[in-house]
């Protein structure tokens, strides 16, 4: 399944390679059955916030870049993805059209997809590509926090074999740097040192891609509420009080990695509070 949109003359294409599903008392933790009673429209029957892993494809100025690679075959606390590849054929898209894969940040639930890793073997998954992170993401990564037990093994094998499959293709962005025409970095740090989101930009519309710097639409509501992958909770709010500030303000279409629906919505205000309104 896959859901279309245009901003402005973009194309812009949302894809899902997976979902997993956490309670949400679990991933926010500190909080409880009680708060989470006005937010119901967040929660499957059972209380589980469904977190789908989103991958963006956008096409502008002649260039195809796709943003997240969601979490491919690798495990992550039960849960595998893998239906990106397939995904994308279903749309007519093959793995050599695309030629700059942006990651928002080296989660492994973001990143899976970037390589095919079996064993010592790695090879890039989308052959002709470019491949783009912030240098803080990436000296985060290839640290020490290699060596911690933060990771499983077979995360840790993926990443290792990942960043040897696109040396030579890594291009480490900045804030504001311009993947294609439209299509430009913005540096939200707080979930991961290096964390940053795309802004989508044509004629008078715009949309933001957020990563993580949001986890779960219920945030732009209860703005203190952290989820368990954020590295610095009180940075990554600061990170995504400006982007909800500046998206409410402009009428801005955003979005973030596991919002459900694969689609964008705006920042509204109702009863003195912010809410996501998927269009």
């Amino acid at each position: 399944m896959a859901n279309s949109f245009k901003i402005g003359d973009l194309d812009v294409l949302v894809v899902s390679d997976g979902t997993a599903r956490a309670p949400g008392t679990m991933y926010f933790q500190g909080t409880t059955p009680e708060q989470w009673e006005p937010h119901k429209r967040w929660l499957d029957h059972e209380g589980n916030v469904e977190f789908p892993f989103s991958c963006f494809l956008a096409r502008s100025g002649g260039k195809t870049v796709l943003i997240d690679t969601g979490l491919g075959q690798i495990n992550m606390m039960g849960f595998t993805g893998g239906s990106l590849i397939r995904e994308l054929a279903s749309a007519g898209v093959k793995p050599e059209e695309i030629d700059t894969v942006f990651v928002t940040h080296l989660h492994i639930d973001h990143c899976g997809t970037v390589a095919h890793v079996d064993g010592d073997s790695a090879r890039p998954a989308f052959p002709n590509a470019t491949y783009s992170w912030t240098a803080e993401e990436q000296a985060h990564w290839t640290g020490s926090v290699m060596e911690s037990a933060f990771m499983t093994a077979e995360q840790k094998a993926y990443l290792k074999g990942m960043f040897s499959s696109v040396e030579g293709r890594f291009e480490p962005v900045k804030d504001g740097h311009a993947i294609a025409p439209g299509i430009n970095v913005i540096s939200t740090p707080g979930h991961t040192p290096g964390h940053a989101g795309v802004v989508l930009s044509s004629g008078n519309e715009r949309a933001f891609v957020l990563g993580d710097a949001i986890s779960c639409p219920v945030q732009l509501t209860e703005t203190e509420w952290s989820g368990l992958g954020d590295m610095d909770p009180k940075l990554a709010r600061q990170s995504q009080e400006v982007v909800a500030r500046e998206a409410e303000a402009t009428g801005a279409l955003l979005t973030a990695a596991h919002f459900p629906g694969l689609t964008f919505g705006r920042v509204l205000m109702g009863e003195g509070r912010r809410y996501w309104q998927p269009v």
